[in-house]
């Protein structure tokens, strides 16, 4: 067994530096390295990775800098960046050391709450891509967990690290921490049944920008849900990181970033010299950034930290996988807070599969806990696997009807009130006709259709369903050939709706005092004979209010009540 401390494996990140020019054999003549799209170079040379975009060429130095890369454009085209280097960010159940990964469960609750977490989800059918050093897939603890890759540093479909060393080691850690196998043996990963996406982009303990820029756009090609790039240097921009990871936010993939090793307030950095850590701090919404916290809940030492930082997570004192037969490491870095978010986001999209990543991260940052020794050092506070996964809505928690919306959006049937982070229900607002519709469309499965019903709903989000409400004869709308969608609906609209779709037979009951005589009495005993509604002002409930106006928490229970009803 290997134990490491953090002084003695400190890889300190370097300045986001040009690639430094090199002396020519002959003439001592300066180069400087420029990454060129492929197709711009001789075959011969675009040939050496059949999945690279980009390459890298080495020209000489010919006067400035500027003048160099004006003159690689007009060879080029305009997409040609200077190589910049960026370095790892490593400071130095019932599985043999699950008791020693604290950051899945402790007694002080520094925690991420895992083992809350797994009763929900553990990851399974999420593909997080490892963008590092190379992951050693014949582990015992990451057999089977590991998806073959592309090594585009040696440019072959071997992406296994060079060596066993501290420098070639970094993925292994990393992809240990989020996939572990949950196997009796060595380690537990945050999302066990998820998979690693095995792609080597970095060695001996430094990452160059062509590659790391083809490996993104490789992984979000070959499918991956998440990313995770523990790494980063300071700079003012990358163009071609920002473009691929712009690429896969616009194919929905969240990319989780660390924040890096220099204990250094970010936002004061930034605003006195200019300088960002890259990619973390690059200008998309699809990047989570991530810094370390201890066994105590106070930040790393290590770690920077400032408002640009989404949440703290678990990176001191980490167990997990080294490359080797049965070897376990202990590590620190926000490299390795990093993948614990990772882990998190796998198993919150194996939960809820299909959200958008405006979604995830507004979920993964709600649901933070708020420990006093990480107070105003990041956006949000410190992961929580636990909550995220126990939790759906940000604001349902201190109504009578949480577990009801909670029900409601596990089967489906709604997805928020703020597209398109969508972590809010809001359950004191009004229920609109078109809302109404869309969700009893969803809850009880009404057939399509292809009729028009309405000359007032043309492009709305409740088109189709309040046509499929039509075709079912549970509305006629609201008079004429309208349906009025954009009105909100009353208690005695709804009683009509919900006795109509659940064919509800006649009562000889009258239950309550206000709707003797009105249009909707009929379908209000029907309901409350059926025990989908009891009325409106306990304990009495006497009366039913029908001139009401439905809210979001009611509608709720009303439809959770009608359809356990009618299944």
């Amino acid at each position: 067994m290997l134990r490491k401390t953090g002084v003695a494996f400190a890889l300190a990140i370097l300045v986001g530096t040009l690639a430094q020019p090199s002396a020519g054999a002959a003439d001592d003549t300066q180069t400087v390295r420029l990454v060129v799209p492929a197709s711009e170079v001789p075959q011969t040379l675009s040939a050496a990775s059949p999945h690279a975009r980009w390459v890298t060429v080495e020209v000489p130095l010919t006067g400035t800098l500027g003048e160099t890369l004006e003159a690689a454009r007009a060879v080029y085209g305009d997409d040609v960046t200077v190589e910049r280097m960026y370095d790892l960010t490593v400071s130095p159940n019932d599985d043999t050391h699950y008791g020693e990964q604290w950051h899945l469960e402790s007694a002080n609750d520094a925690d991420i709450d895992a083992v809350t977490a797994w009763g929900a989800a553990d990851g399974t059918g999420i593909v997080v891509a490892v963008i590092d050093s190379g992951v050693d897939a014949t582990h015992p603890d990451l057999q089977g967990q590991i998806i073959p890759g592309w090594d585009f540093v040696d440019v072959d479909p071997d992406p296994s690290p060079a060596n066993n060393s501290n420098d070639e080691a970094h993925a292994t850690w990393i992809a240990g921490l989020i996939v572990a196998a949950d196997n009796d043996i060595g380690v537990v990963g945050v999302a066990p049944g998820a998979r690693v996406l095995n792609v080597r982009a970095c060695k001996e303990g430094s990452c160059m920008t062509g590659d790391l820029a083809n490996a993104i756009y490789w992984a979000v090609e070959e499918g991956a849900d998440i990313i995770n790039l523990s790494l980063g240097s300071f700079g003012t921009s990358d163009p071609l990181l920002e473009y691929v990871i712009d690429h896969a936010r616009v194919n929905n993939v969240l990319v989780v970033a660390a924040s890096g090793n220099h204990g250094a307030d970010l936002d004061e950095v930034e605003a006195e010299t200019g300088m960002i850590i890259i990619p973390a701090m690059l200008p998309m919404d699809n990047i989570f950034v991530i810094s370390a916290s201890d066994r105590d809940d106070n930040r790393a030492g290590f770690s920077n930290y400032g408002t640009v930082v989404d949440v703290f997570a678990p990176g001191v004192d980490m167990a997990t996988t080294h490359p080797g037969v049965d070897y376990v490491n202990w590590i620190d870095g926000t490299s390795f807070a990093a993948p614990v978010a990772a882990g998190v986001a796998a198993l919150l999209l194996s939960d809820d599969p299909g959200i958008g990543y405006h979604e995830l991260i507004a979920r993964l940052q709600a649901f933070t806990d708020k420990p006093a020794g990480l107070s105003g050092l990041s956006a949000h506070g410190r992961i929580n696997a636990g909550r995220t996964l126990t939790n759906r809505f940000i604001d349902t928690s201190s109504t009578v009807f949480h577990n009801t919306i909670k029900w409601l959006a596990d089967q489906g049937i709604t997805e928020g009130c703020n597209p398109p982070q969508n972590h809010r229900y809001c359950p004191g607002g009004n229920v609109t006709r078109g809302q109404m519709a869309v969700f009893f469309a969803r809850a009880f499965g009404l057939p399509t259709t292809t009729t028009d019903y309405f000359s007032d709903d043309s492009g709305t989000f409740y088109e189709t369903s309040a046509n499929r409400m039509a075709a079912a004869g549970i509305t006629v709308g609201c008079g004429s050939d309208e349906y009025c969608g954009e009105r909100d609906i009353t208690r005695g609209e709804m009683a009509t709706m919900l006795s109509r779709v659940l064919g509800l037979p006649e009562s000889n009951t009258n239950h309550f005092t206000d709707d003797n005589g009105i249009t909707f009495e009929s379908a209000i005993n029907r309901i409350a004979d059926a025990g989908i509604t009891e009325g409106c002002n306990p304990p009495a409930n006497d009366r039913f209010c029908p001139g009401s106006n439905v809210n979001r928490g009611q509608m709720a229970a009303f439809i959770q009540r009608s359809v356990n009803l009618s299944g």
